[in-house]
């Protein structure tokens, strides 16, 4: 004889909701949204100790806010872009660092012929 096992409660399918910033959010459970865009894991919010942390794709802290369109707000805007500044700095060390190099180069050189 074959047992079959009814669940006692419904199961609901998360609800998906679209905000203006093209960012589909979904609930999975009490006190979590994840966030994802063009399909990809775009970072979640979880409510802790009456206030929503956040996290970003790639599993970074992000500042906390008091309220859940904020915290989401964090997510569906894009962060500064900090790598491009960083790469110019680094351009800007390398070719100095090659220009001294090239000047030292020259200088022995100049005292060897």
């Amino acid at each position: 004889m074959t047992a079959v096992h009814l669940l006692a409660f419904p199961i609901e399918a998360p609800v998906e909701e679209t905000d203006a910033h093209g960012v589909s959010w979904v609930s999975p459970e009490a006190k979590l949204w994840v966030a994802s865009r063009d399909g990809e894991f775009g970072g979640f919010v979880e409510f802790v100790d009456g206030h929503y942390e956040v996290t970003d794709a790639r599993g970074h802290q992000l500042e906390s806010r008091g309220t859940l369109r904020e915290a989401k707000e964090l997510i569906g805007t894009p962060a500064p872009r900090a790598g491009a500044r960083l790469a110019l700095v680094y351009v800007a060390v390398g070719t100095g660092a090659t220009a001294i190099s090239l000047l030292a180069v020259g200088l022995g050189l100049i005292r060897i012929g």
